[in-house]
């Protein structure tokens, strides 16, 4: 049995717990947040976060996450919502924040 991990989104204050393996995105929807995405591949840039606390519990970027990331200048406190997969928390996203 897998251990749910908390994930609080900023500057809503709320709190979601999920399935290790989720993503962000994922995690967003269960918290009734929108997140805005185009292709949902971790290419296009449309949904970075900010990951001020718990970046450790999520999994290492995939190399088109990476690239996305490096092509649009954002530093390793930065994610794409729809690539990034929260192995373990607590874990704090921060939201239009870009």
């Amino acid at each position: 049995m897998s251990t749910l991990v908390e994930v609080r989104f900023l500057p809503a204050e709320r709190s979601v717990w999920i399935a290790p393996g989720s993503t962000i995105l994922a995690a967003a929807e269960a918290a009734g947040l929108e997140v805005v995405t185009g292709c949902t591949r971790g290419m296009c840039g449309t949904d970075p976060v900010r990951v001020p606390s718990g970046a450790e519990g999520l999994a290492a970027p995939a190399g088109h996450e990476r690239g996305t990331l490096d092509r649009m200048g954002l530093g390793p406190d930065w994610r794409l919502a729809c690539s990034a997969r929260v192995e373990r928390g607590p874990l704090v996203v921060e939201l239009g924040t870009f």
